[in-house]
């Protein structure tokens, strides 16, 4: 039996609540927690770039509440699983990509870590400081607050030679492996 389009409807405009009304738990769950961790983050560490990711995670929740709802009677119903934790034989390729990107999920952590020591410790300080200085080292400040976009600027140039052949190895490697 089909729930109420208009029910699905005002719930879908929560992502996960949607999945929940429709007896999707984990899922919504997930997606929830998601939303609610991200949009807490981002605000809580002043991460701009995190909330830009909540759109995505709302419409993505919003469609799959629709896609849940319309699903075909005679096709097999999706189970409701959690999305970052599923079901045992998902687990191992969840546990091999972990595996796989560890490094570059490491070094992700560390540059957001110093983003917000930089951000909301060091700027400041700076600003303090350079206000005593004259209006000719101006430049200072303006290096100082553009840092973390030179940086990752560099990131990007670094990224974009290795991929232009820079980081090529003829050792056998399949190169699916990403050395960041």
């Amino acid at each position: 039996m089909k729930k109420s389009a208009f029910l699905t409807f005002i719930f879908a405009c929560w992502p996960g609540a949607g999945q929940m009304y429709l007896g999707y738990t984990k899922r919504g769950v997930s997606l929830m927690s998601v939303f609610v961790i991200m949009l807490g983050l981002s605000g809580f560490l002043d991460l701009w770039i995190l909330s830009v990711l909540t759109p995505v995670i709302w419409f993505f929740a919003f469609f799959d509440s629709w896609s849940l709802r319309n699903q075909d009677p005679q096709q097999p119903k999706i189970p409701d699983d959690f999305l970052l934790f599923s079901a045992p034989e998902n687990r191992q390729d969840a546990v091999q990509f972990a595996r796989r990107y560890h490094r570059a999920l490491g070094i992700g952590l560390v540059l957001v870590g110093l983003y917000v020591i930089y951000n909301n410790m060091l700027m400041p300080a700076l600003a303090a400081l350079i206000g005593s200085i004259p209006v000719e080292l101006g430049w200072l400040w303006r290096l100082a607050n553009n840092l973390p976009a030179l940086v990752i600027a560099l990131i990007f140039i670094l990224f974009g030679l290795k991929l232009c052949g820079g980081g090529r190895h003829d050792d056998g490697d399949d190169g699916g492996d990403l050395d960041v």
